[in-house]
């Protein structure tokens, strides 16, 4: 009986082993020259807005602001048209055509006789967006505008913060609360903007982010309700006009700030996302035993054996408990002029772990000392030829300066089948976009060893936009540490809570490789679509099978639906999988019941 025990156990190995086809990225999809067909919105002439099917945003002040930017490309993928004016006074109605939404990139563009024209778009039925609400002196002189945004008191021109609430509602994710840490070593965490003016907004708003205040400073006890307001919506029974305190519609959290604005101030909102969940592990793993010394030193082993002993089999378990596919970009090896040659006896482990794991192996293109970029490439394609690896790469890492020179090496031996560029967040490049018009890039939102409030709040307004995130694990301070927090354990433990805590509330997106993610991205890029609602069934056509939309709505379930799927990721939230061009989605108030 052992015998045939041990026979059976060991044949299974042997038979996993030969199906273990770990020399193929079976992620990998054919590259296409499609970004010639991504969706391009429409500039309008604020002057002379035509006739258009499309909703569009009308922005008013500095074209060239940040905000301004971060509007820009909420309007590309929620596909919008956009029009930007450096005034009020430069736009020229159309009853035929209004904005859906009008922002202001601060209250300043509407004093004196703009805040007239500004109060009968928000009659007529148009968002009204304070970008940034920047000098408390221009609203406390001005009661019409105090009045028009909801502000029954301005307490202070400016005041320290501890922290700050989120709300559930406005964005995916619920309630939030972001208190500076007691712990010394996290209180690095707390990064957000914590000297603001105090607002305090009256009765027919709604409020969506409240600043902390130290109550044992206050005179008197601060009641919630009176506490620094943030965020909130004048108007909830008449109107919709948003106020936000801070930098927040600067960047790419203004994304998901904005659908949550729209989706508020509408009875139902429906619009695309990529769907994909993404980790990244930067620099990882490496095969050529530098820096030995020091590795030695800390970890008694090389640098090869390290990472093969101690830290994947950490990553695996963390992996596995956060519920994320691993996208691992290899290092060959780091400096290319000391001599020490990467071996290839581990590389057929990893490959073999990493098809074990639905993980995927992509390329580091970073390096500290070689001759050029297509020097390094040379030699890693040849240490991938000596090991006899066939293996085809998908997806390349490199960072965001370095772009165009790795855009001219697309088509070396080791990049040729590369078809999705990944780069370290930087506002300088959206979140996703066509590269070329074979290749994508699919930047990092979040770094999980270095997580800040002002991350979270991004990660969840990225999450809330476009269902999508990329966090990103960068090794190359642990195999090169300069402080005693770059050593494994210190990292490991951080990055661990990290992606065990903030991403949890997300599971409901599918965890994705890179070369996956791609897929979806080129289909989220690409995709045009409209819906129309008759009573309680909605329509929803697109131009892509197979692409993603989320529904919000305000108490309204999904019933049934026709030509797709739907998952509730949370209250009042679905997300749909169009598997057909046209969709068809009946839905009813909650608590009662449907009949057709």
């Amino acid at each position: 009986m052992m015998f045939v025990l041990l026979f059976m156990f060991q044949f299974s190995m042997v038979l996993r082993d030969r199906q273990n086809t770990y020399d193929v990225n079976s992620n990998l999809a054919p590259k296409q020259n499609d970004g010639k067909n991504v969706w391009k919105n429409e500039e309008l002439d604020p002057a002379s807005v035509g006739t258009t099917n499309r909703r569009y945003v009308l922005f008013v002040g500095d074209s060239s602001s940040d905000m301004a930017e971060a509007v820009s490309r909420w309007c590309t993928y929620a596909k919008w048209d956009i029009s930007k004016c450096s005034s009020m006074e430069k736009f020229k109605e159309n009853d035929k055509n209004l904005p859906g939404m009008l922002i202001l990139e601060s209250e300043k563009y509407a004093l004196d006789d703009n805040l007239k024209k500004i109060e009968e778009l928000e009659q007529k039925g148009v968002i009204i967006v304070f970008g940034c609400l920047e000098d408390p002196k221009n609203i406390e002189k001005n009661q019409e505008l105090q009045d028009f945004l909801g502000i029954y008191k301005i307490v202070s021109k400016k005041t320290e913060l501890t922290g700050a609430k989120l709300f559930e509602g406005l964005l995916l994710g619920g309630e939030v609360i972001y208190e500076t840490p007691e712990d010394k070593d996290e209180r690095d965490r707390q990064d957000l903007q914590l000297n603001v003016p105090w607002y305090q907004v009256g009765s027919g708003t709604k409020t969506y982010m409240v600043g902390l205040l130290d109550q044992s400073k206050q005179k008197e006890t601060v009641e919630n309700e009176e506490l620094p307001t943030l965020i909130w919506r004048n108007g909830i029974r008449n109107g919709s006009i948003f106020c936000v305190v801070g930098d927040y519609m600067k960047d790419s959290t203004a994304l998901g700030l904005l659908d949550g604005m729209v989706a508020e101030a509408s009875s139902y909102y429906i619009y695309p996302v990529v769907n994909a969940q993404n980790l990244s592990m930067i620099n990882f793993p490496v095969f050529a035993d530098e820096n030995n010394e020091q590795m030695m030193e800390l970890y008694s082993q090389s640098i090869t054996g390290m990472a093969r002993d101690i830290m994947w089999p950490s990553l695996i378990s963390i992996v596995e408990k956060g519920g994320l596919k691993m996208s691992c970009f290899m290092q060959p090896q780091t400096n290319y002029e000391d001599g020490i040659e990467p071996t290839s006896k581990d590389l057929v482990f990893y490959l073999k772990q990493m098809k074990e794991q639905n993980a995927e192996a992509g390329l580091f293109l970073q390096y500290k000392n070689a001759e050029s970029l297509r020097d390094k490439l040379n030699q890693d394609a040849e240490f991938f030829r000596k090991a006899d690896s066939s293996y085809k790469y998908g997806a390349a890492y490199t960072e965001e300066k370095d772009l165009d020179t790795v855009k001219a090496l697309m088509n070396t031996e080791l990049m040729k089948n590369v078809s999705t560029l990944v780069c370290e967040y930087t506002e300088d490049e959206p979140v996703i976009s066509y590269c070329t018009d074979s290749v994508t890039l699919q930047s990092v939102t979040s770094d999980g060893m270095n997580y800040t409030y002002s991350d979270d709040i991004r990660m969840r307004s990225v999450q809330s936009s476009l269902g999508y995130t990329n966090v990103m694990l960068n090794m190359q301070k642990i195999f090169w540490p300069e402080r005693k927090k770059d050593r494994w354990q210190i990292m490991q433990k951080r990055f661990s809570s990290n992606l065990l805590t903030y991403w949890k509330k997300f599971t409901g997106f599918d965890s994705t490789t890179l070369s996956e993610s791609n897929t979806r991205t080129r289909t989220f890029l690409n995709l045009d679509f409209s819906e129309t609602r008759t009573d309680d069934e909605i329509i929803l056509k697109t131009s892509e099978s197979g692409s993603w939309f989320i529904l919000r709505t305000h108490g309204e379930e999904i019933e049934e639906i026709e030509g797709g799927t739907q998952k509730k990721l949370e209250d009042n939230v679905y997300l749909i999988q169009a598997q057909d061009t046209t969709v068809k989605i009946q839905v009813k108030t909650a608590g009662l019941h449907y009949s057709k």
